[in-house]
């Protein structure tokens, strides 16, 4: 595709999001101040607004940053590992080997993102999702090319990332303008750049121009979705993605265009909005009552003000001379009488219950009750009560954060998976995983998830203790209970590392051991009960011939 026909689809996009770009402007304004404004350029440090005096109540800035900080902590926290690999065969899961394997892979890919930048960019992205609805955040090699340098993470600021999507709502081409000055350019591309901008430099000019970076799709040669085929390179040609600079009034692309193993920008949604490629957020349904919580703030302010420094009434002929209302001041009058305070009429009882009610449907908006526990028992939460409190989230939040988890967080973990294997710095996978070559699948084990997962493994125990309950009276109970199986289950949901449980074919080892041992016991016992048996019918008859001799 020509630079052209790129230059045209996105016109066509910048065009078409111009209405969502105006209620992205108010939440910018009202709900996620310094995120930069839609329709407005901050080349400078002095054009940024620092001054936010249209906000006067707190309640919706302080509700969103709840939100999305909880998301965080719940989903992808910082501190604790928040994903696992698993193999999608069973029987793989049951050997110790392939789990011991795939755990280690698990960590490399875990710490190699606490070694990154991770954490603080998808902070910025948590904060859009909330927000906006919609975010994207991109992920590449700090050296392409090169020795591994690890990884790097970047926000892309929504005005300007734009995107087409496939069938499956995946991004399809992705679009990024950025305003670089001739300088920055030239430091990026070097050489390679046209003569325009050269002479720019030269003049010493500092205005910026547009340039546009593209990702689009290209046909691929190699799978890279097996295991066996992670660790395959390719020349940027034959790679499944294609990226270019394009400097966008000329339409002259800028360097040399470079290519993709994976798509590297994720467009994380909070929900869907039907007909649109466009998420909405909490933020979109609680604008409205957002602008009328400020404007009733501002009100109450301005009728506040008129107690404090009432207005002075006076008639026509009443004053000499223009009235000095500061400290110590005399003023000549030609009659008192005709000179009052005007005295506001205002209800603050009303406007109170009114602010109130806005303030409350704003932090339910946001989740904030269902969060936090309210300020006046002022104690840190027990750890059950946390769980509680995250099952609530999970609850509430279910399809949003199942959508967090596809959009970004599963590209994330696989395209970093796939970046180390190629980097060679990931273990050999055992020959039992080659000769399987099977898929994995992602388990989040954040706080949220891990809530939901200790129920199950909870679960697991009460049926455990039923059964053994019911078998002191009816024994067989018993029997419908798998207790390998169980246990199996239960450390999966509790995260026990899998260097701690033996391989199924370990534990039945073991019981055949166990079984052998008891069945020998069993026969001894009874070698030894008919021994015992037949010494003492000996012995009676022993007794009974001594008797008759007798």
């Amino acid at each position: 595709m020509s630079n052209q026909d790129l230059i045209g689809r996105f016109d066509g996009l910048r065009g078409d999001r111009q209405v969502i770009q105006e209620y992205w402007d108010q939440i910018t304004r009202y709900i996620t101040p310094y995120r930069g404004r839609f329709f407005k350029e901050n080349t400078t440090e002095s054009s940024i607004e620092w001054t936010q005096r249209h906000i006067y109540d707190s309640t919706a800035p302080n509700a969103h940053k709840v939100l999305s900080s909880t998301v965080h902590s719940g989903v992808s926290s910082p501190t604790i590992k928040w994903f696992d690999l698993r193999f999608r065969t069973e029987q793989l899961n049951r050997n110790k080997l392939a789990v011991a394997w795939l755990q280690e892979v698990g960590e490399r890919v875990f710490y190699e993102l606490q070694d990154s930048n991770f954490n603080l960019e998808v902070n910025e992205t948590y904060q859009d999702i909330c927000g906006y609805g919609t975010s994207f955040i991109t992920l590449e090699e700090k050296n392409p090319g090169g020795k591994w340098g690890g990884l790097l993470f970047s926000t892309v600021p929504l005005k300007e990332g734009y995107f087409e999507e496939d069938y499956w709502g995946r991004i399809l081409r992705f679009y990024r303008l950025m305003r670089l000055t001739p300088q920055q350019i030239i430091s990026k591309f070097g050489d390679d750049v046209p003569q325009s901008i050269k002479d720019a430099e030269a003049g010493k000019q500092t205005s910026k121009r547009d340039v546009l970076f593209v990702i689009t799709p290209k046909k691929n040669d190699i799978g890279m979705s097996e295991i066996r085929d992670w660790a395959k390179t390719a020349a940027p040609s034959r790679r499944t993605w294609e990226y270019r600079y394009i400097l966008k009034d000329s339409a002259e692309t800028l360097g040399k265009p470079g290519g993709y193993y994976e798509m590297p920008t994720f467009a994380p949604r909070w929900e869907t909005t039907s007909d649109s490629m466009w998420g909405n957020s909490p933020a979109m349904v609680a604008l409205a009552d957002v602008m009328s919580l400020n404007e009733a703030r501002e009100m109450q302010l301005k009728m506040t003000e008129k107690l404090i420094d009432p207005p002075i009434l006076t008639e026509e002929r009443a004053l000499l001379t223009s009235l000095d209302m500061s400290a110590g001041a005399l003023n000549t009058v030609r009659s008192i009488a005709g000179i009052d305070v005007f005295r506001s009429e205002g209800n603050f009882p009303v406007s109170d219950a009114m602010i109130q009610q806005l303030q409350d449907a704003i932090r339910n908006y946001f989740y904030v009750d269902q969060l936090q526990f309210p300020a006046p028992q002022a104690q840190p939460m027990t750890a059950t009560e946390a769980q509680i409190r995250y099952e609530q989230l999970q609850r509430l939040m279910s399809t949003a954060l199942a959508r967090i988890r596809n959009d970004m967080l599963d590209p994330i973990v696989g395209r970093t998976t796939r970046m180390l294997a190629r980097a060679g710095q990931l273990p050999e996978p055992p020959q039992i995983v080659l000769d399987e070559n099977p898929n994995l699948d992602i388990e989040y084990m954040g706080s949220i998830a891990r809530a939901q997962r200790v129920d199950q493994a909870a679960a697991i125990e009460r049926v455990v203790g039923f059964a053994g309950g019911m078998a002191e009276v009816f024994p067989e109970a018993l029997d419908s209970i798998e207790i390998n199986e169980a246990m199996r289950w239960a450390a999966r949901d509790l995260n026990v590392p899998a260097d701690i449980l033996r391989s199924a074919d370990e534990v039945e080892a073991l019981q055949e051991e166990r079984k052998a041992k008891q069945a020998m016991a069993e026969k001894a016992a009874f070698a030894q009960e008919a021994g015992a048996g037949a010494q003492a019918v000996a012995e009676g008859q022993q007794a009974m011939e001594a008797a008759g001799g007798a």
